[in-house]
């Protein structure tokens, strides 16, 4: 299954820099991996905006950080991953 586009949804961000949505990433996040709970993939989502936002993290490097620094399993830390640097991609990086 191809992960679908996360780049929708305005009310994620404020420009410029707004406040994060952890709920609507965690939707996004849910969407390629059902098996997660709501509240889980809240956590992982906040945890990967927060190594966005602090470390300059994206992609493979935030995926790697995730799985060796939070303990999380490789798939979902890249699925989490491709999540938060699109969020990034599309809201920080214009």
């Amino acid at each position: 299954m191809e992960p679908q586009s996360y780049s929708s949804g305005e009310r994620v961000f404020g420009p410029p820099r707004g406040t994060f949505d952890a709920d609507w990433a965690a939707t996004a996040l849910r969407s390629t991996r059902p098996d997660l709970d709501h509240p889980t993939s809240v956590r992982l989502m906040e945890r990967a905006w927060a190594l966005i936002r602090e470390d300059g993290l994206r992609g493979a490097d935030l995926a790697a950080s995730l799985a060796e620094r939070d303990g999380v399993d490789a798939t979902t830390a890249a699925v989490a991953a491709a999540v938060g640097t699109e969020i990034a991609q599309f809201y920080l990086d214009r």
